[in-house]
């Protein structure tokens, strides 16, 4: 038998199909593209790619496959779509537990549908309409409402998950103060799918706030945006975004409290700047726009990240290379446009980011830039990941290490 006919035998007929050119990635099709319906067919794709010598590559949503490295070898998709229950609500401890496979959106959706508890999951990352929640967690993506509320694994209190050997098991658990165990999900949360497959994931969630105000500075100057943004920092206030957008010159802060708090909070920030407040249509409909701006364009995409006193300098940058840039003030991370696939433009970006000791990562672009922006790490740290993968693919099964 083929492999899609050895896949069906495991998971039913109507599991499994040939893989076709739109299941690509890396320009290498799969010969099978399989969707379990359950963590323990998960584990039966895994046990016989372990036997098999097979090397299969994990999806959810498919609208971050190109931050990962394209393997070497691809056979089988394992697509996690059919995995997409909400589990469990537990709206009195603000926690839920969801399948890897359900779409962010749809969770969202879910919980707010709990009238009595106003609540959300504070993640907000890149593609999130189309992103699954293991996606999500796979490439650890975060969007502006990290300054508030942090990234993934800030949020994770649980996960289940199934190895490279086909190994079902679980980390953490339902509630937020558990010490039960080795905090697995750390290491799962920015794998890009090259240690495990997260079947289930538990989450803590926070309630919406009564009311949100939004303030914009704008300053042409890289030394006084930055200087408010760090002002903003050091402030009596609990900002749930500061986004900074260049070459716009152009600051973003938002504040959600009680009425009356997030009044307070707009007063202190009139002290730090000249700020103009927007109602609330224009201050969402800005918000939105700054969230997908660095991807507006066709151009490579990168993720990058300098330390707070460098920021003047990333925005220095950004506009000498013409690049579209919108940054997380407070923690100085966020996403870079370019308007062309230039490689000499590309080369002076990334070149000025490392100047300041920055980070680079390719978040859309092709092979010859993530060679450029690949940064090989030192021998312990390839030792520490050689360790890990040996503890949890020992097959080398899984296909999603990202470089």
């Amino acid at each position: 038998m083929g492999l899609v006919e050895d896949l069906a035998a495991d998971l039913g007929p109507d599991r499994v199909r040939p893989g076709g050119p739109d299941d690509a990635i890396g320009g290498r099709v799969p010969q099978a593209v399989a969707e379990p319906l359950s963590p323990a067919a998960v584990a039966l794709v895994l046990a016989r790619a372990g036997r098999d010598g097979l090397a299969v590559r994990v999806r959810g949503g498919g609208t971050k496959q190109a931050w990962s490295a394209p393997p070497a070898r691809l056979d089988v998709v394992l697509s996690t779509r059919a995995l997409h229950r909400l589990v469990d609500h537990a709206p009195g401890d603000m926690t839920c537990v969801a399948e890897a496979g359900m779409p962010l959106a749809a969770l969202q959706v879910a919980i707010s549908d709990v009238t009595t508890h106003r609540q959300r999951l504070m993640l907000d990352p890149p593609g999130g309409a189309g992103a699954t929640l293991g996606g999500v967690l796979a490439t650890a993506a975060a969007g502006p409402r990290r300054v508030r509320y942090g990234t993934p694994r800030d949020l994770v209190i649980g996960a289940r998950y199934v190895t490279g050997d086909g190994l079902a098991a679980k980390t953490g658990g339902r509630v937020v103060k558990n010490v039960a165990g080795y905090d697995v999900a750390k290491l799962l949360i920015g794998s890009h799918g090259s240690l495990a497959v997260i079947t289930e994931v538990a989450l803590k969630l926070h309630p919406l706030p009564d009311a949100a105000r939004t303030v914009v500075l704008r300053e042409p100057d890289p030394d006084r945006a930055a200087a408010f943004c760090d002002a903003v920092r050091g402030a009596p206030v609990t900002p749930a975004l500061v986004e900074a957008a260049w070459p716009e010159g152009l600051v973003l802060v938002r504040v959600e409290s009680t009425a009356e708090g997030a009044a307070a909070q707009v007063e202190r920030l009139r002290d730090l700047g000249p700020i103009q407040e927007l109602d609330e249509p224009a201050a969402d409909a800005l918000a939105a726009d700054l969230a997908g701006r660095a991807w507006a364009g066709t151009g490579p995409v990168l993720a990058v990240g300098v330390v707070p006193d460098r920021l003047p300098g990333l925005l220095r940058a950004a506009a000498a290379a013409g690049a579209t840039l919108v940054v997380r003030a407070p923690v100085c991370a966020g996403e870079l446009g370019l308007p062309d696939d230039d490689p000499e433009r590309a080369a002076r970006v990334v070149g000025a980011v490392r100047a300041l000791g920055g980070s680079v990562q390719l978040r859309r672009g092709g092979e010859a830039l993530r060679a450029l922006v690949h940064d090989e790490p030192g021998p312990a740290v390839r030792r520490l990941e050689a360790a890990l993968k040996d503890g949890l693919d020992p097959h080398g099964v899984l296909a999603g290490a990202a470089r």
